[in-house]
């Protein structure tokens, strides 16, 4: 979900990371008096609004009032202007380039910088984030440095990257970027543009990514970097993966029930793979009970392996369940906690999926 700026500055100032004072505006309002220079700024989610004529300056009240009307009459890029920001104008000395995101190459966030900010960025330099170490003083310090930031601005540039980098993580974003970061004459920094992207799940929570593929091995999977390191695990031992799909974030079970009832919906499966790592406050219970739900949906019933690697809050209890229903209702259920490694249950999925000419109707179940 891509916020509009305005919305991305109050995110930002939700994180104390400061952004210059302004006001939005809609067809029909007044732009509030005040003779200082002002930008007016359509509010649309497309990029290169400078280009199109997006952003006007004015020098005075009249001249705002005359921009914002021009400005909510246009469309851009097919988008009709809905909002103007009308902001005040920054006195800057620098203008910087400062964002996180997520990199499939590197499968992991990264921070990429730059001392060119502002419009026509061609290039950053980028550094791959450890989530174990998030971006402490040091890392910050190194990729600043690296970049070519003059070292009197490092600390300042620094502390709005660790206030973005706490936004990037708590808000579910996929994209978190300030261009420019400005370096005022005076000193302080501040963010003259907002772009950032959630994660929709975030929104929606009952709604989860899924892709359907070739295979045989229908995957429920948990953490957005990890189930990505799983599937790539899974295709090396020889797995065929049916779909990919992900449940981060604690979701509720019936949010479970119904992802778990559309992966099993698939005629020809060999085998079910719910993988995980340790979570920190996932209800490894609740979520569980999900797909134990959802599973009880499926017709006919499936007879083939479910090998399950959860662990976290309330697995002992979650375990518990699983072995009990697999006794009275025969289901093939193979379970292990953070002792058994993520890529080892791939193994695991493929031997009892392929390998196996005849199965016992009760399974069994295993834990780590």
């Amino acid at each position: 979900m891509k916020l509009y700026e305005y919305e991305g500055k109050e995110l930002f100032k939700k994180y104390n990371i400061p952004v210059p004072k302004g006001v939005v505006v809609s067809r029909g309002e007044e732009v509030p008096d005040g003779d200082e220079p002002v930008f007016l700024k359509a509010q649309v989610k497309s990029g290169d609004r400078k280009k199109e004529g997006g952003i006007l300056e004015a020098k005075n009240h009249a001249a705002a009032m005359k921009g914002a009307w021009e400005l909510l009459d246009k469309k851009i890029k097919g988008e009709q202007v809905e909002k103007v920001l009308v902001e005040e104008r920054v006195d800057a000395a620098k203008e910087y380039y400062v964002s996180f995101s997520y990199d499939s190459d590197y499968r992991a966030p990264v921070l990429s910088v730059s001392t060119k900010g502002g419009s026509g960025i061609a290039k950053a330099h980028i550094v791959p984030v450890d989530m174990l170490w998030g971006v402490p003083n040091f890392f910050l310090r190194d990729a600043l440095t690296a970049a070519g930031f003059p070292q009197e601005d490092i600390a300042g540039v620094s502390r709005v990257a660790q206030s973005s980098y706490s936004l990037f993580i708590k808000e579910y974003a996929l994209l978190a970027e300030m261009n420019p970061l400005f370096k005022t004459k005076d000193g302080a920094f501040v963010a003259g543009d907002a772009k950032i992207i959630l994660d929709d799940e975030k929104y929606n929570p009952g709604e989860r990514r899924f892709l359907d593929m070739d295979g045989d091995i229908a995957v429920l999977a948990s953490g957005g970097g990890a189930s990505l390191l799983n599937m790539d695990a899974l295709l090396r031992c020889g797995g065929r993966p049916a779909n990919y799909t992900e449940y981060s974030g604690n979701p509720k079970s019936d949010v479970v029930k119904e992802l778990t009832k559309r992966v099993l919906s698939r005629p020809g499966l060999k085998g079910c793979w719910v993988v995980g790592g340790t979570a920190n406050f996932t209800d490894i219970y609740e979520t569980l009970k999900g797909f134990l739900d959802g599973l009880r949906g499926v017709t006919p019933k499936p007879n083939y392996p479910i090998v399950i690697r959860r662990d976290g809050p309330r697995r002992a209890e979650a375990f518990a369940m699983l072995k009990e229903v697999s006794e009275k209702e025969g289901y093939d259920f193979h379970l292990f906690g953070s002792d058994t490694a993520m890529a080892d249950t791939a193994k695991i999925m493929v031997r009892e999926a392929y390998g196996k000419k005849k199965r016992s109707p009760r399974g069994s179940q295993k834990t780590a």
